[in-house]
């Protein structure tokens, strides 16, 4: 799948179009760069991706195993430092789970697809055409 991603000076503001073909969202510039708060910068859009995707992998874990789990919540938050991304995911579960559920539900956690792609080697190709 292919991401698009598009921008025009005509139209009057910073905010990006994306789709992939079938759904469109859009994204804008930081709040503290001039971008507007009511879209998700290209950081929220990275650390969402991580936390719908602990979420979703969860979900579907826990339905296939029978666990009991009522509600499946992930929050993501990221420091940047020079030469670092550092990101802290937390997950909340509620049902009635024991200890063994829940470490178990901890190491699905840590390998959803996303979480995989962030921690491997990340290489990226870039032409740029006119």
């Amino acid at each position: 799948m292919t991401i698009q991603a598009t921008w025009q000076p005509s139209q009057g503001n910073t905010i990006c179009n994306l789709s992939n073909g079938e759904a469109h969202w859009q994204a804008d510039l930081d709040h503290s760069a001039g971008g507007s708060p009511q879209y998700p910068s290209p950081h929220d859009l990275l650390d969402s991706a991580l936390a719908a995707c602990t979420v979703l992998t969860l979900q579907l874990y826990a339905k296939r195993k029978g666990y009991a789990v009522e509600s499946i919540h992930a929050s993501v938050t990221h420091e940047e430092t020079s030469g670092r991304y550092a990101m802290k995911r937390e997950v909340h579960v509620t049902g009635n789970l024991d200890a063994k559920i829940l470490e178990d539900l901890l190491r699905v956690a840590n390998k959803c697809p996303v979480h995989k792609s962030l921690s491997a080697e990340i290489v990226i190709d870039t032409t740029l055409s006119s």
